[in-house]
């Protein structure tokens, strides 16, 4: 129905302005004509016949089906064709009905010239509008920083395609050998430092980056160096191969630079074969599956070639969401909503499903609001832990895999010493049966649920100011993708009693992150963005850490997974004595012996020392700088 609605339409607006292009075009022959001859009359009945088969015959044509912004010379020459049939008809008719008469002749050969220049104009002016607009567009001027085969193909699909609106004005690359020559007319004049130096004289718009196989850190230098030149510049990068389709490369793969970019990190090398050849066939549950790492572990999953793949949380919305993912995927994805303190819900889906590996993500994680409510950090992370390893022992699940957490390390928050006695369950449990228990411990991770990035974000498109704990605090930092697939190599190769810890690389500086992602939005930290400063929280620490003291680490087959050499603190018996004490001190509302039987259970607990800012640099409102995993 809508389009014959829109066709009727359209019909209509082109037969109005056809017929007011053709009176138009009457009236004014009539005046040229009356400047030659003051006595010429003409009956009026002669323009409505030449109107009526003007449309008539345009119609029959099918002029009015043409889209009005393509319209082209063969519609043109239409027209004409039409107009001059509709003239003949026109004077044909004048001698039937007698209206003819020799000074007609002249006035009808200006009232078809004039009016086929009308209806030409009419029908061709949408056309010549988008025309004179795209020729008068500002081009954005660019440079392209790498002449490989990469820049090669981005050069193509610029010349290929002209809407992208880009004009090349420089190529450059490291390369003698490609210096000096030209790529597509364009000319590749030199290194970096030649960039660098055109881009502080000359107003370039856009650079990219079009070498995929550059090391992280230079590309970090390279964006640094721009940003410290034009601060303003959009600067673009072609990601990895491996992150490509089989596609050709063109301007459809560049993307804005990111915070992954700038931190600098190298991609993580993963031996896909051997997880793949682990998982596959397998049934894998995965708790906490709607959360960041959770729902990234089911991903993952999936591209393994796993049996099955039950992903629980007690979010429905998630899980829902998770679902609504996979639904056309073909991937055996079996949503679950449950609570894992439920025992004999979760019992029932053990005893069902008799899946080969637990990934165990549930835990509740926001540092300061669980140290307003540490009792259900124990509830969760402790007792949900415990009462899932227990259930794996009963129904035989091959691994057991933790997710924990640097804060686990010398904590200083109830949620760090929470999942630091979560690893000691796991280890009490290991001997106990044949699931091999292993726990895996790392950082923050970029753009979770909480994390500083996305909030810094916010912060940013509205206005400001970002908010900071502490100009020297500093975190941990890994993309979700990479931290999954080393969580699932670390778990592939554990034989059980294990925690390994991921190498993070160097920590990062909170505030220069702030102030990185303030500048890839083309702002100047503190001229555009205002930066505060809150202070720490109960909890929070300056800096993490991925090992206790008393640790030392061994090395394993991949240079970013380590052992920690972790020792028992206690005995199964002494251990779930402390659990039930835990749990009497809750029902009590008891938060302070909570506390206190925790720093017994983990000797390395402590209060945290709260460093505060200067009253006039902290703010009623803070802002979280932990990232949930």
């Amino acid at each position: 129905m809508s389009y014959f609605r829109n066709y009727k339409t359209r019909t209509i607006f082109f037969i109005f302005g056809d017929v007011a292009s053709i009176v138009t075009a009457s009236l004014i022959s009539l005046l040229i004509v009356r400047s030659l001859s003051a006595d010429f009359t003409y009956p009026a009945e002669l323009i409505a016949l030449y109107s009526f088969f003007s449309v008539t015959m345009l119609g029959l044509l099918r002029m009015y089906k043409v889209s009005w912004r393509f319209t082209s010379l063969r519609e043109l020459l239409m027209i004409f064709f039409g107009l001059a049939t509709a003239i003949v008809a026109t004077v044909f008719f004048s001698f039937i009905i007698q209206l003819y008469h020799i000074s007609l002749v002249s006035y009808l050969s200006v009232v078809f010239v004039l009016s086929l220049l009308l209806v030409g104009a009419f029908r061709i002016s949408k056309r010549m509008r988008h025309e004179v607009m795209k020729k008068t567009r500002v081009e954005r001027k660019a440079v392209i920083f790498g002449a490989g085969n990469a820049g090669d193909q981005i050069m193509r699909d610029i010349k290929r395609h002209k809407n992208w609106n880009l004009s090349i004005i420089a190529i450059f690359d490291d390369s003698d050998e490609l210096q000096g020559l030209s790529m597509h007319g364009v000319p590749v004049k030199g290194d970096r430092k030649t960039m660098y130096q055109l881009l502080q004289y000359r107003d370039i718009d856009e650079l990219i980056i079009a070498i995929p196989s550059l090391p992280k850190k230079e590309l970090k230098d390279i964006i640094e160096k721009v940003r410290s030149i034009s601060p303003r510049l959009k600067v673009k990068v072609l990601p990895s191969f491996h992150t490509l389709s089989d596609d050709p490369v063109g301007i459809k793969n560049i993307r804005e630079i990111s915070i992954d970019d700038i931190l600098g990190r190298e991609p993580v090398r993963i031996n896909m074969d051997s997880i793949r050849s682990e998982m596959r066939g397998k049934k894998v549950l995965i708790t906490g599956a709607g959360g960041s790492i959770g729902r990234e572990i089911v991903r993952q999953c999936a591209n393994f070639d796993t049996g099955k793949i039950i992903a629980l949380d007690i979010d429905e919305t998630e899980v829902f969401y998770i679902q609504n993912e996979f639904n056309h995927s073909g991937e055996n994805i079996f949503p679950v909503v449950a609570n894992i303190l439920d025992k004999h819900k979760i019992e029932t889906l053990l005893c069902h499903e008799k899946p080969d590996i637990i990934f165990h993500a549930a835990a509740y994680k926001h540092v300061p609001m669980m140290e307003s409510f540490p009792e259900e950090a124990v509830k969760v992370n402790v007792d949900g832990t415990n009462l899932l390893a227990e259930l794996a022992c009963k129904h035989e699940v091959g691994k057991f895999v933790l997710i924990s957490t640097d804060k686990a390390v010398n904590p200083t928050n109830i949620m760090g010493a929470t999942k630091r006695l979560a690893e000691e369950i796991c280890l009490s449990f290991n001997d106990l049966c044949v699931t091999k228990f292993i726990a895996v411990r790392f950082g923050n991770v970029l753009g979770s649920r909480g994390s500083v990035v996305p909030i810094f974000l916010e912060q940013i498109r509205k206005g400001g100011p970002v908010t900071i704990t502490d100009p020297n605090v500093s975190r941990y930092f890994m993309t979700i993708p990479e931290a999954v697939l080393l969580v699932l190599e670390a778990g592939m190769m554990g034989n059980g009693g294990e925690v390994f810890v991921l190498d993070m690389g160097d920590p990062v500086c909170i505030k220069d992150m702030a102030e990185q992602l303030i500048r890839l939005h083309g702002l100047e930290p503190e001229k555009d963005i205002a930066m505060n400063y809150i202070g720490l929280r109960p909890g929070e620490k300056m800096y993490e850490e991925l090992l206790l003291a008393e640790e030392g680490i061994e090395k394993t087959q991949h240079e970013l997974i380590h052992k920690a050499k972790c020792r028992k603190n206690l005995d199964r018996t002494e251990l779930h004595q402390y659990l039930d004490n835990l749990r009497d001190e809750i029902l009590n509302g008891n938060h302070q012996s909570v506390r206190e039987l925790i720093k017994k259970i983990v000797p390395s607990y402590t209060e945290p020392h709260i460093h505060i800012m200067n009253d006039a640099n902290r703010q009623d409102k803070p802002v979280e700088i932990f990232s949930v995993k």
